[in-house]
């Protein structure tokens, strides 16, 4: 139950993409796919179609380029998070920084086949986290380590009907890796606090799709609209737990993880990315000046609960996580300076995907506001360099979590609050 809480928000994080511990976007999403887009907080992604970065969100505005291009950067996350509180047994609970660091790397191509065919491919990472909590940490049983990293590897195609409709369509390979610790904690006397009650850890790959319209009304006007498919990553890797098995036939009562008396054995679980729908739009208003926004969906209800089970069917832990479909909204503007400089700006609010009542420690995900500035530096018409800078804050939230699944467990609470500061870079280059 408690590698499950991790290995749900390590999936997604960040980290790879990075670190995202939840500052980054909704749940355990992330956006962090280029440097432009970070400059103007993902307004228009879909439609703007200023670098190869564009394919990624909406395969069909693929059909936007003339010439191959391609782009590759990395955008580093620096998060802060703050969490206070007092146990049950009445241990300060206050720790800072429990989210490391973190280098998310984009890699985009787009290449032109014909005034109607144009294919792409990318990598980027659409989900991860990161929280890292020292090992005697008296909520050690809800906190402890969880990482997630993934890798999303995209190939999409997209045609264009006429001057005013374009369809695309991909393929996604997603590698997600994960690793999670859960530690005793002042739950139990008989146990020392760094007492390691539960640890998983896995690899695995996982496969979807994604599909976008692109309506150009004309050269200044276009919308898009882009899905990309629900993924189930289906994890095989290691459990072990320092609890003796002694006590696994009270595990209703108790609430403790599946004890194996510090042996590893295999174990199974479930982990599924949420569908995405998103919305774009961008406007020229003026020969220099252009405005764009994006509306996104995701559909985070699909993510209800974490169960890992062993060989035989047996529970290894359980987590009931609750979480609720969550949107984001965007507004950004462009401003074209001349043949070399483009200055762009962005805000946008992400609503958060978890419940007051489902809230967790390893993932405290909250609301949270983006405000981003970027510009590009065109060298000549073929190579340019994005630069984007973010700053999130997340709103302060309250947590109650269970320390088990037991019906008598203590409850403890929590406050959390967070930001991030987030750099990008970005080389383009058209061929």
């Amino acid at each position: 139950m408690y590698q499950n809480n991790i290995l749900r928000k390590s999936v997604l994080t960040m980290i790879v993409a990075a670190c995202s511990s939840n500052l980054y976007a909704s749940g355990f999403q992330l956006q962090e796919s280029s440097a432009s887009g970070l400059g103007r907080a993902f307004a228009g992604e879909g439609v703007i179609a200023d670098n190869a970065a564009s394919g990624n969100r909406n395969p069909a505005s693929m059909t936007m380029f003339d010439r191959p291009t391609f782009s590759g950067g990395a955008i580093y996350v620096q998060p802060t998070v703050e969490i206070t509180g007092t146990s049950p047994s009445g241990s300060d609970m206050y720790v800072h920084d429990i989210t490391p660091n973190e280098w998310v790397p984009n890699l985009h191509f787009i290449a032109p086949v014909n005034d109607h065919w144009a294919i792409g491919g990318s990598f980027t990472t659409n989900y991860g986290l990161s929280t890292e909590f020292s090992d005697d940490y008296a909520a050690g049983p809800l906190a402890g380590k969880t990482k997630l990293m993934t890798g999303n590897i995209n190939f999409s195609a997209a045609y264009r009907f006429d001057d005013h409709f374009s369809f695309g369509a991909g393929i996604n390979a997603i590698y997600a890796k994960a690793k999670i610790s859960r530690y005793a904690g002042d739950s139990n006397p008989q146990m020392a606090n760094d007492t390691e009650v539960a640890h998983l850890e896995g690899d695995e790959w996982g496969y979807g799709w994604n599909a976008g319209l692109l309506y150009e009304i004309n050269k200044d006007n276009r919308f898009g609209l882009s899905y990309r498919s629900k993924v189930d990553i289906d994890f095989s890797g290691d459990y072990r737990s320092s609890i003796p098995s002694q006590y696994n036939g009270a595990q209703s009562v108790t609430g403790f993880p599946w004890g194996t008396n510090g042996k590893t054995v295999s174990g199974n679980l479930t982990l599924i990315l949420p569908e995405i729908w998103e919305f774009s739009a961008f406007h020229q208003v003026a020969p220099k000046w252009a405005v764009h926004y994006t509306f996104a969906y995701t559909s985070w209800s699909e993510f209800d609960q974490l169960k890992a089970t062993d060989a035989n069917g047996s529970t290894l832990f359980y987590k009931h996580e609750g979480f609720r479909d969550a949107y984001r909204i965007a507004l950004g503007t462009t401003y074209t300076h001349d043949e070399n400089w483009t200055w762009r700006a962005g805000i946008s609010y992400d609503d958060s995907a978890v419940p007051e009542r489902n809230r967790s420690i390893s993932i405290p995900d909250q609301d949270r506001l983006w405000l981003s500035t970027g510009s590009t530096y065109n060298f000549n018409k073929d190579v340019s360099v994005d630069v984007g800078v973010s700053y999130m804050h997340g709103k302060e939230v309250k947590i109650q979590e269970r320390q088990n699944n037991a019906p008598t467990s203590p409850v403890y609470t929590f406050h959390s609050k967070g930001t991030a500061w987030l750099y990008g870079v970005n080389l383009n280059y058209t061929f």
